[in-house]
């Protein structure tokens, strides 16, 4: 009993003494969450979050929190989600039309206020925000800091290789070598959108963990990543805040963002299509976008 004392002493000595290299940040071998202990997947994340500089305490409450959980899905998305096979053509049927038109028509004066300053016609604002999020009806179905925080720390091909499709799970030498290397490549830059996004909740004093995002983590009604609301966000209806999830503020910066990148007036249709595949980089978006913003004005 002594020399198991004895033993019991030392570990415990040892396992405080470990403990206190990464000070305040609770460290776990279980693969559950509990109370006050930050998930063992999450804990190099907010370490290194700590280390570039966010408050350790914010830090601990974001990743304690009972809606904080790795998605083991997004990574696995990411990576071979294939944009070109999207059905974009669902968005000029008959009865999105209508509501797109009755939407234009319920908003018309913050629409046209937004046009005359910043030269975006509202039908192509309209047309985006019926694409992006079915005009605010659909703004995502989970957290934009779960699904970041999971892309940050999903660069490892044995963690996500039993959600991936069958063609990718037996990948050997060069090929695997690919996916490894554009995983932390994305990784990296959910790392940064992750950073972006803590960023802009506290500038905007909003509830970070009550925003809820796209599949790669954008926010708002107009769908926007975290590093374009930093750059791009407006605060149109001047309530001290640039709130994405707020109409006014979404539309404006929304035309914020299409004037930076080029449109005019009279911009010809191919320029039209340029400037609008920067909001998202795919040809069939951009036409989508476009057929709409007609149809819409034709009404």
């Amino acid at each position: 009993m002594r020399k198991t004392s004895i033993f019991l002493g030392i570990f415990t000595l040892v396992a405080i003494l470990f403990s206190s290299l990464l000070p305040g940040l609770s460290l776990s071998a279980d693969k559950t969450n509990r109370p006050g202990v930050i998930p063992p997947v999450f804990q190099k994340l907010a370490g290194r979050l700590v280390a570039d500089g966010f408050d350790q305490t914010e830090i601990e409450r974001l990743f304690t929190d009972d809606k904080v959980a790795f998605d083991n899905r997004i990574m696995p998305r990411k990576i071979t989600h294939d944009e070109t096979k999207l059905h974009y053509d669902i968005f000029l049927d008959k009865g999105r039309i209508s509501r797109a038109k009755g939407y234009l028509q319920d908003n018309r004066k913050l629409l046209t206020a937004i046009e005359t300053e910043y030269g975006v016609p509202k039908e192509v604002k309209v047309a985006i925000l019926l694409v992006e999020t079915d005009l605010g009806r659909y703004l995502g179905s989970g957290l934009a800091f779960n699904t970041l925080a999971s892309m940050a720390v999903a660069d490892d091909f044995e963690r996500i290789k039993p959600y991936l499709p069958a063609g990718y799970k037996n990948m050997t030498g060069k090929e695997r070598r690919r996916i490894e290397k554009r995983m932390k490549k994305k990784a990296g830059w959910a790392y940064s959108e992750l950073k972006s996004l803590i960023i802009y909740a506290n500038l905007n004093n909003l509830d970070i963990l009550s925003m809820k995002g796209s599949i790669f983590g954008a926010i708002g009604l107009c769908q926007f990543m975290p590093s374009n609301a930093l750059k791009f966000g407006v605060d149109y209806d001047k309530d001290g805040k640039v709130d994405l999830f707020s109409t006014a503020d979404a539309l404006a910066s929304m035309a914020n963002y299409l004037k930076y990148y080029g449109w005019k007036q009279d911009l010809a249709r191919n320029r039209q299509l340029k400037v609008i595949m920067h909001y998202n980089h795919s040809t069939p978006y951009a036409k989508t976008v476009i057929k709409v913003a007609e149809k819409v004005r034709t009404s």
